[in-house]
């Protein structure tokens, strides 16, 4: 096992405790500074979150990605997988799961599965696939739960696509419809000039053609009526030191990268991350990106704890709220800080807050002060001074959520924190805007 995985999934399972997590935090801050009435509102403020709820439980209890798999023979399934994880995996064969036209697999590496796999190896494939063997297939896949139907085809080839699609449709119209598809369009570095495999050195004529088969797969599928999540192209060569008897691997013994010709794999991590059950996602990112999962973390802790400030500073009795909007700002660094592997006191979170206001603590204290005046114009239009102040806390919250994963995970220089808040406040109300 890795070292920092196992560092990691120990922070996540921590914080995923947020209760009591919460409870510790709380200790650490000034009984001057909130009551115990206010703690406990806070608390349940935190603990009622339906978003954070899911996150949550996400952290305890983070599980494989499963996938179905949809592509013919030669389709560069493995490959993938391989490509995803940066690992040269062990194809792991589970018990029948009840059709001969599908096999279960788990992707593994030294006792840790990355992934789950249904291989639908038979379908479009087989000239003799019929009804019974679809329904067989499709009880299969509605038992295994699946995050998504990754839709395989080849770069370079042209038949057989609409009878592949058409089978790729009759699979989810079976399963309920509700299995969200990614076509992924594979071995891209295969289209002319297929010598040049370099991914940062693909001629235009090359580009063009990925362009022209990704714009030509998406014509097919709307002809077919097949909606998409995404069409992705990519490619998964990789050439493996190790695999061979004279070859050495890597340290630990495991085949290791001789050369890289991944093209597109960080975009569909990314669309992946973004778009799987959060338990599958925070799986993804612990096996596949670790430097990259603590980030990902936060931004959702960030979003989550941008929305609560509003719903702090939505208080119709002004002043009440500064204290409680502190706390949660405050917690949200300390969150933030024990992700990259540091802990916050109170008192070092709170200073830090003053700093992330850009010009110091007057910039800081002027943005309270702008925020609880705005509650005045409740006494002529009842609602909208907290409507204001709303925004205002919240888009603070989103700023210095930014700013501190800029300053613990991306280890960006303090002094340039000041932009980052100021960026990060003009992001949030442009995402305003366009809601």
């Amino acid at each position: 096992m890795n070292p920092k995985f196992d560092e990691m999934q120990k922070r996540l399972t921590h914080i995923g405790n947020l209760n009591h997590y919460i409870e510790d935090l709380m200790e650490k801050i000034p009984g001057n500074l909130v009551s115990d009435k206010q703690r406990k509102k806070l608390l349940e403020a935190i603990t009622d979150d339906d978003d954070l709820s899911v996150l949550l439980d996400g952290l305890k209890n983070p599980r494989p990605p499963r996938f179905v798999l949809v592509g013919r023979t030669g389709v560069g399934k493995s490959s993938l997988v391989n490509a995803m994880s940066g690992k040269y995996l062990a194809e792991v064969s589970d018990v029948e799961i009840g059709t001969k036209e599908a096999r279960k697999f788990t992707y593994e590496s030294d006792g840790q599965v990355y992934f789950e796999v249904i291989d639908t190896r038979g379908t479009g494939e087989s000239e003799t696939f019929d009804t019974n063997a679809e329904d067989e297939l499709a009880d299969v896949v509605r038992e295994f739960h699946p995050d998504a139907l990754l839709f395989l085809q080849k770069a370079t080839e042209r038949a057989h696509i609409d009878k592949d699609v058409m089978a790729a449709k009759n699979l989810m119209d079976k399963t309920g419809g509700e299995l969200p598809l990614v076509a992924i369009l594979t071995h891209i570095d295969e289209l002319n000039p297929s010598r040049i495999k370099e991914p940062d050195n693909y001629p235009a004529e090359k580009l063009s053609l990925i362009r022209e088969k990704t714009d030509q797969l998406a014509r097919i599928f709307g002809e077919h009526g097949v909606a998409t999540k995404a069409i992705l192209p990519v490619s998964s060569y990789i050439e493996w030191n190790g695999t061979g008897e004279e070859e050495e691997g890597s340290a630990d013994g495991n085949p290791s990268i001789a050369f890289d010709g991944r093209r597109g794999i960080e975009e569909l991590l990314d669309f992946l991350e973004e778009n799987l059950d959060v338990r599958a996602a925070i799986h993804l990112g612990l096996t596949v990106r670790l430097n990259r999962i603590a980030i990902r973390i936060s931004e959702r802790f960030i979003k989550i704890f941008s929305a609560l400030s509003a719903t702090v500073a939505l208080s119709p009795i002004i002043a009440t709220d500064i204290a409680v909007l502190l706390t949660l700002q405050s917690i949200l660094l300390m969150i933030i800080a024990y992700l990259s592997g540091r802990e916050l006191e109170f008192r070092t979170a709170r200073e830090l807050l003053v700093s992330l206001g850009g010009v110091g603590a007057t910039g800081f204290t002027l943005r309270m002060v702008a925020q609880q005046g705005s509650k005045f114009a409740n006494l002529f239009f009842p609602g909208a001074g907290s409507a204001i102040s709303a925004g205002i806390a919240s888009g603070g919250t989103y700023a210095i959520g930014k700013a501190a994963v800029a300053y613990y995970l991306r280890e960006v220089p303090e002094d340039q924190l000041g932009q980052i808040v100021k960026d990060a406040r003009r992001e949030f109300e442009e995402q305003q805007e366009e809601k």
